[in-house]
Parts: C-alpha cells; structure tokens; sequence
C-alpha cells in the first residue's frame, strides 16, 4: 500500500474586499493554513483571534476616507518555530479616530496574544500588522 504525500505550503498570500464577511473569510483561511504548521490549540485559537482583528480593523478603519471599499491582503510564512503573519491595506494609515465604530482593543488583543507584533507604515502608504507566533508554547 503507498502512502499520500502531503505538501505543506510554507507560504501563503490571500487578497479579501474590505467587507463585512472579510474577518470570517481572513480567520477560516489562515487557521486553516496554519493548521499544517501549529498542533498547538492555544496557539491556532491566537491566531484566529489576532487575523480576526486585524482584518476588523481594515475593514472599520482603513478606507474610511475612500469612496470605495479597498482591499485586505494577508501573507503567512511558516519557519522552524514560529509563523508570521502580515496584514496590509492600502487605506488611510494609522490614525487616531474619536467617532470609532468599535471598542478600539484590536491592536491591544493582538499584542496580548501574539509573540511579538508591529504595527508599520509601509512607504507606499496604507498600514502593515506583523505578527510572529511560536508553533507551541511552554505550560
């Protein structure tokens, strides 16, 4: 009997419309992505919640200035020990806002449940959240 071989993808990129259904969208496909890679459970639940955010705050917040809805794009890489994950748009860049239509914890959640994460500005505008998770974590 011959065995299947499985190909496990190190890297990953997807491209969402900033639309409502889009943290769903953003969540199923990375943790599915990162089910290859973490067997962590505590881990692949940070992983859903810190893609859930990120992607909720370019969704509320990155276009708010546009016309019309941008884009999500979302990059996983998988190396030895940990995942990186990086969420981008190309909207507005990181402003404070008083009339926020959320509770404005998403950045602080993902600080919480990530091993590291840096929020940047990229110099073609927009905004980038990098986030670094180990594949498992000490009891």
């Amino acid at each position: 009997m011959q065995g299947v071989a499985i190909r496990l993808v190190p890297h990953a990129a997807w491209s969402f419309a900033a639309a409502r259904e889009t943290p769903m969208q953003a969540r199923r496909a990375v943790t599915d992505w990162a089910r290859s890679f973490v067997e962590d459970r505590a881990v692949l639940s940070d992983i859903a919640l810190a893609i859930t955010e990120a992607a909720t705050n370019v969704v509320l917040h990155a276009y708010r200035d546009h016309a019309r809805p941008g884009k999500v794009t979302i990059e996983a890489e998988s190396f030895d020990d940990y995942v990186c994950l990086y969420v981008r748009d190309e909207g507005s860049g990181l402003a404070p806002r008083v009339d926020s239509p959320g509770l404005g914890l998403g950045l602080g959640l993902i600080a919480q449940v990530a091993d590291s994460a840096d929020v940047r500005a990229p110099e073609d505008g927009g905004t980038e959240v990098v986030m670094r998770f180990n594949v498992s974590r000490a009891a």
